[in-house]
């Protein structure tokens, strides 16, 4: 008896000395090297891949830079909002793009879709603004998504987001292999079960350690840099698409090789939207860098200029919010966060001049559409 309660002894001290340490390293992290925390981000899609957590509502913290609570329907669709394929309104916009279209670090109601819809609708116009943005994602996945789930919805005008490092992000070759003819085949999305992500999500216990504590995201974190310094090393993708890193150059994202990619993709991505009976239209995202760059020199960037010309060879015009944010008087603390993306400022500025372009192009679909039932 009485070497059971020596041996309960130790294990007590042993969980007390155990907790006792995680304290200690939680309040360091907290005040040496804040970490940002928030449940699992992502899910994965049999056909998408890796995309928001479908019908997971929550909120992402980094100290001292953001704290941003959202939404996502059950589609991973930012904000609440479920969609039926009969449109309830005269148009629908749908955009496309990455984690800045998403939102990232601002809250449901001050992403600039949803502060475009209502702009839009203050303005008597008839519209639903779907938002289907998916942080590090490229031009591959914004086609993927139109063509899987995104035509189902029939939008009058798909807006694309695309920010210079979508080239990399096209190289990647996560949803298509291209043919000798340049035609795109699809490849099989990987949703193993059984992979480490797949078997750390499903338990209760890592969850709540990401969403509450740094040391865990600090150790979550390291594992994410081995893996990236390890795909570099052996010139490889980072573990299927799960951690996204980028490289950018003196001259920026773009190559000779992911530039043909990205042209194939708008082609196809085109072609799309105008096969389901929208229109495509492209603007340009520019980091802050960028922002800074043109209020200096009054040009824009490499990548932008490389967009620009990809789009002028689809019939198409891309809008660019580099001189936009560049002209807007605010100094890039008010509207970048100290992470990187826009803060709820730059939505909505950017929403306000998206609203006048978006508004001006519906009316005129509705001008040719009444033009041509008159014929």
């Amino acid at each position: 008896m009485a070497a059971v309660r020596k041996f309960c002894f130790i294990v007590i001290g042993v969980l007390l000395s155990l907790l006792v340490a995680l304290a200690v390293a939680e309040v360091a992290v907290r005040h040496i090297s804040p970490q940002e925390v928030g449940p699992v981000r992502f899910a994965c899609h049999p056909e998408l891949g890796y995309i928001p957590v479908p019908g997971q509502q929550g909120e992402r913290r980094l100290p001292g830079v953001f704290t941003f609570r959202y939404s996502n329907n059950s589609l991973g669709w930012r904000g609440r909002r479920e969609y039926r394929e009969v449109k309830p309104t005269e148009y629908r916009v749908l955009f496309l793009g990455d984690s800045f279209t998403y939102g990232l670090g601002v809250n449901d109601d001050q992403t600039f879709a949803v502060q475009m819809e209502k702009d839009l609708r203050a303005g008597r116009l008839s519209v639903e603004v779907m938002n289907a943005g998916c942080p590090g994602k490229g031009t591959d996945y914004a086609l993927k998504c139109f063509q899987t789930v995104g035509r189902k919805f029939h939008p009058d005008l798909t807006a694309l987001g695309f920010l210079g490092n979508d080239f990399q992000d096209n190289a990647r070759g996560e949803y298509y292999t291209i043919g000798r003819r340049g035609e795109l085949r699809v490849k099989p999305m990987n949703c193993n079960p059984d992979n480490i992500k797949a078997v750390l999500d499903r338990l209760p216990a890592y969850n709540w350690l990401i969403s509450w504590s740094q040391a865990a995201n600090l150790v979550k974190q390291a594992g994410v840099d081995f893996m990236v310094k390890r795909a570099q090393k052996n010139h490889s993708d980072v573990s299927n698409g799960l951690v996204v890193s980028y490289t950018r150059s003196a001259s920026g994202y773009v190559t000779a090789a992911n530039q043909n990619l990205t042209r194939i993709y708008i082609e196809q991505l085109n072609a799309a939207v105008k096969h389901a009976g929208g229109e495509l239209m492209m603007f340009y995202i520019p980091v802050s860098q960028e922002v800074l760059e043109y209020r200096q020199t009054r040009t824009t960037s490499a990548d932008e200029r490389a967009i620009q010309r990809l789009a002028a060879e689809n019939g198409m015009m891309l809008w660019s919010l580099t001189p936009l944010l560049a002209h807007s008087g605010q100094p890039i603390d008010r509207l970048y966060h100290q992470e990187g993306h826009w803060t709820a400022a730059a939505h909505e500025i950017a929403a306000r001049y998206l609203s006048r372009l978006i508004q001006s192009g519906l009316v005129r679909r509705r001008q040719l559409n009444q033009s041509d039932s008159i014929k």
